[in-house]
């Protein structure tokens, strides 16, 4: 279930995310389903933050044009090995290419980075302004408890 913080979305927007969320977690589980050792099997999503347009609710749809927002995600994982976009990430990027593109299942195209907690605390307390403004405006679709992002350094002129 989404948060409030996306009531301004339409219903078909919501469903949108729902399912992107879940092809995060399915593709994520199954890399790690690969992995021999118990450290590499410990990957663990902590947190999928919803950014730009669609959160901060200037998003684009120019029907003449074709031209779409994305969905901008950052996930949050636990540790940077898990940071890999090839060994862990290419198949959700491919399978929302082919949602989007071929069996247009999805509406709207997907973008997400991944970085690891501690890359984004850093990131945070050094007052990098990306960071802070996905912090400030971003809305949470998912959050594990107990992992916390830092205070965000105030930003100097």
């Amino acid at each position: 279930m989404l948060p409030d913080a996306l009531d301004h979305l339409p219903d078909t927007k919501r469903r949108e995310l729902e399912h992107v969320v879940k092809v995060l977690f399915d593709s994520f589980e199954a890399g790690m389903q690969t992995k021999l050792s118990e450290k590499r099997k410990a990957g663990r999503i902590l947190k999928i933050i919803l950014f730009g347009s669609y959160a901060r609710v200037d998003w684009v749809e120019d029907r003449l044009s074709g031209y779409r927002s994305d969905y901008d995600l950052l996930v949050v994982v636990n540790s940077h090995e898990f940071t890999d976009l090839q060994e862990y990430w290419s198949a959700a990027d491919d399978r929302f290419v082919r949602e989007y593109t071929l069996t247009h299942d999805l509406k709207t195209p997907v973008s997400f980075i991944v970085h690891s907690l501690a890359d984004v605390n850093d990131q945070l307390a050094r007052g990098r302004p990306f960071f802070s403004d996905i912090v400030k405006a971003g809305v949470v679709l998912y959050e594990a408890e107990g992992h916390p992002l830092a205070k965000a350094k105030a930003l100097t002129a």
